[in-house]
């Protein structure tokens, strides 16, 4: 049995209207009022079954058309820049409705390959430069959709001294611990930074 091909991006956009009469003609089954609908029944569906943990379950439910939908959703309300690919928030929702169950089947075969990250520099307001990776929006579409899944799981897993890069916590939140610290009377506070840490993606030079 043939292995299903790799889903490569650009293919999703190969027949995208490019300037023709019908540029502004949307099948209905792409529209916001859809997304919406589809999004909605994914709290009724959630609630109907027990949380699983399995990879295989986790992988089914992160490809399920209602989580997929909300994710987009998300994405959509979130607006970004496009990424290398150049296909903007517009024109992904714009096609929703045919992207959506070829993303759901290039999940489940696992044959989703994300693209590369555009790469832009940003100024730093105590000087110097700050990278900053901008995915493409079907990429950020995927990791919504893995976010929705797994954060639930395992946010309440993580240490309660850990303040980066989850829901409602930041530096403030940081600094406001420290002094309940300071408070109590403990005279050390420890703040520990990974540089560039990993293997990071592709990057492409805006």
């Amino acid at each position: 049995m043939s292995q299903p091909k790799p889903w490569q991006l650009q293919f999703v956009f190969a027949d995208s209207p490019q300037g023709n009469g019908d540029e502004d003609v949307v099948d209905g089954s792409t529209t916001e009022a859809a997304l919406v609908h589809t999004a909605n029944g994914s709290q009724q569906a959630e609630s109907a079954t027990s949380p699983a943990t399995d990879a295989g379950r986790l992988l089914e439910r992160v490809a399920a058309s209602e989580n997929l939908a909300l994710a987009l959703e998300k994405v959509v309300s979130n607006q970004g820049a496009p990424g290398v690919d150049g296909q903007t928030v517009q024109l992904v929702a714009k096609h929703a409705g045919r992207l959506l169950p070829m993303l759901r089947d290039a999940l489940l075969s696992e044959t989703f390959i994300p693209g590369d990250i555009r790469r832009v520099w940003i100024p730093k307001p105590g000087g110097g430069q700050r990278g900053l990776g901008i995915p493409n929006v079907i990429d950020r579409w995927v990791q919504q959709a893995v976010l929705q899944i797994l954060e639930p799981l395992y946010e309440p897993t993580f240490h309660d001294g850990s303040h980066g890069f989850r829901p409602g916590r930041g530096s403030r939140t940081a600094i406001e611990q420290s002094v309940r610290y300071v408070n109590d009377g403990r005279r050390y506070t420890v703040d520990i930074d990974l540089e560039k840490f990993g293997s990071p993606a592709p990057l492409v030079e805006a």
